[in-house]
């Protein structure tokens, strides 16, 4: 019996999802649970896995295919009858996963490590025979195809002084022994190729024409003015999110300084007692997003939404009692976020130790939808690249969002008993982004406060 496969609704606010890759090909035999598709949604990469064991008979959309939920992708089958292609359709599958291994028995894998040998043709008995140890994962095939490449790398030939002396002046041997067609590169031949080289460097140049000095003509040029850039899914869904915020929620912006003296006191003697556990120190976010946890506590008015015909039809402001904290992440592709779920709940290391784990999934593109959905207030910091202050928009479904510059030292004017002094201080410029239609600038004002006041005694968050 034939069934359709559907792109599945993998996250609350999923409207859509982009076809990256196919894992498996037509004909070939399919298990429940393995992952057959990885499919792109909320800016997240997820692998869909085949809802029961059979064959899929048919692909419909194709890679790179933006689909909304529910439309088709393509036809499985229960039965070997129903598949356009035998057997014989699936050699790949069968030369990587089905052939009796040198050891004696079937190798254990990961199926991630299964998938990327369907995909590059490796033989896992051949793997083994390399060195690596069963149960094989993802990375054991990724260095056996780094070796065999560099195995099957032609070697240039080459005399030891010419080796040397080609290091010495950064001369790519491999060019010099293409014109000696399977000799070896002497000394003879670097020298050569030094002396033309000096020889162009040092050519007197033609003199130039009166009229060329009167009137120089620009240099003639092929290259094309502009390039043309295809929109990814990722750009363009966040394009999309963040025009509907900018257009929909009127923002106001408030800006404070924050003296960070004792919070990076108090991030060094944390620091301390986790090495002793062989645990890092915790990053200064680690401490933001803990102080504005306590904060949202105290301040459920910047901890809200508003919810259109959520209360008998009308609109309502929706307030949280927990603080789910979305991180932004630069992945070098996109921008994620992540999502540190009760910080409110959590110590300042265990805040830590989440933020590392999160951040390692985002920029290797292993974040699940649950990773990245149900914040309910977001800290976007630019201090790591020398940004002072800058405003951010504020994620849909949110009130506010909090942009975090770099700590930097400045002179501040300290008032004491003995009356005024300057002293250099580590300041932090923070800005705060909010929706008008839920937030005032006095509630605004009063959450940036107690965070200025926890941050700058940061040992009433312990």
């Amino acid at each position: 019996m034939e069934k359709t496969l559907t792109m599945p609704k993998l996250g609350m606010t999923m409207t859509e999802g982009t076809v990256l890759q196919w894992l498996s090909h037509e004909g070939e035999r399919i298990e429940k649970g393995e992952p057959i598709l990885e499919v792109m949604t909320d800016k997240v990469n997820i692998e869909v896995e085949a809802p029961y064991t059979g064959y899929l008979t048919r692909i419909l959309a194709q890679d790179g295919a933006t689909l909304p939920v529910g439309a088709p992708l393509a036809m499985l089958s229960d039965t070997i009858s129903e598949t356009p292609a035998s057997e014989v359709s699936r050699p790949l599958v069968e030369t990587a996963l089905s052939r009796p291994p040198s050891h004696n028995g079937p190798i254990a894998s990961t199926p991630a490590a299964k998938r990327k040998a369907v995909l590059h043709g490796v033989i896992l008995s051949e793997v083994v025979a390399a060195g690596a140890t069963p149960p094989l994962d993802k990375a054991d095939i990724f260095a056996f195809l780094q070796q065999k490449q560099q195995d099957t790398a032609k070697p240039v030939r080459a005399t030891p002084v010419a080796q040397k002396m080609a290091s010495a002046h950064q001369i790519d041997l491999s060019v010099l022994a293409e014109r000696k067609a399977g000799e070896k590169v002497t000394r003879a031949d670097v020298e050569a190729h030094l002396a033309t080289a000096q020889q162009v460097k040092t050519a007197t140049p033609v003199a130039p024409s009166v009229s060329d000095i009167i009137a120089p003509t620009a240099p003639a040029t092929t290259a094309p003015e502009y390039e043309l850039l295809p929109l990814s899914p990722i750009r363009r869904l966040i394009g999309q999110r963040m025009q509907q915020s900018i257009t929909t929620a009127p923002h106001i912006y408030l800006d404070t300084e924050i003296d960070m003296s004792e919070a990076e006191r108090c991030r060094e003697r944390i620091g301390r007692a986790l090495k002793e556990q062989s645990e890092p120190a915790p990053s200064l976010t680690a401490i933001i997003i803990r102080a504005v946890a306590a904060a949202l506590m105290q301040h459920p008015e910047v901890n809200a939404m508003l919810d259109p015909g959520a209360l008998q039809g009308k609109d309502a402001i929706r307030r949280w009692h927990v603080a789910h904290i979305g991180v932004a992440v630069d992945t070098g592709q996109a921008l994620l976020t992540p999502v540190v779920r009760n910080a409110h709940q959590k110590s300042i290391p265990e805040i830590a130790r989440s933020l590392r784990e999160l951040v390692q999934a985002a920029r290797q593109g292993t974040l699940k939808p649950e990773d990245m959905n149900g914040a309910t207030f977001t800290i976007s910091n630019l201090g790591m690249f020398g940004i002072d202050t800058f405003h951010a928009i504020i994620a849909p479904g949110q009130s506010a969002i909090l942009a975090t510059g770099k700590v930097s030292k400045r002179g501040v004017v300290i008032e004491g008993a003995q009356g005024e002094r300057l002293e250099i201080r580590p300041i932090m410029k923070v800005s705060l982004s909010a929706d008008h239609r839920t937030l005032d600038g006095a509630g605004g004002s009063r959450f940036l406060q107690r965070l200025k006041a926890l941050l700058e005694e940061p040992y009433l968050l312990l």
